[in-house]
């Protein structure tokens, strides 16, 4: 991959036929282009931000309280980073949901708090694909 000179690189080559430029996806000869996203996405994406941050600080309180507390912080700590990245990677938080539910579920207000952030991301993506 060649970027001509230019100071970034404006896309990712796969393979011979996969080829990724900004939010265009190429395959072979057909190309397949992103669906803009709707305004509510940012008001979404910051309200699981606080939800998450309220979550991490509430672990933390109550690490004492549960059998893996450190294992659950630093999951939820690592869904608080992934959405505050630019593009979150939404299998990934879901991923790490999974693994703080079960842990907090003695918890009822915690174990509320997972399956509300969990069904944000869930109509969120919904929405978004």
């Amino acid at each position: 991959m060649s970027d001509h000179g230019a100071s970034h690189v404006s896309g990712i080559q796969a393979g011979r036929d996969v080829r990724i430029k900004q939010s265009t996806v190429a395959v072979g000869q057909s190309t397949a282009t992103a669906a803009p996203v709707p305004p509510e996405y940012a008001t979404a994406v910051a309200e699981l931000r606080r939800a998450a941050s309220l979550l991490v600080g509430e672990l933390r309180k109550n690490e004492e309280q549960y059998e893996d507390g450190a294992e659950l912080v630093e999951a939820a700590e690592r869904v608080e980073a992934e959405l505050g990245r630019d593009e979150p990677r939404w299998n990934s938080i879901q991923r790490w949901l999974g693994f703080i539910r079960p842990g907090v579920h003695a918890t009822a207000a915690v174990a509320t708090d997972v399956e509300a952030i969990q069904r944000g991301v869930t109509t969120l993506l919904a929405a978004l694909f």
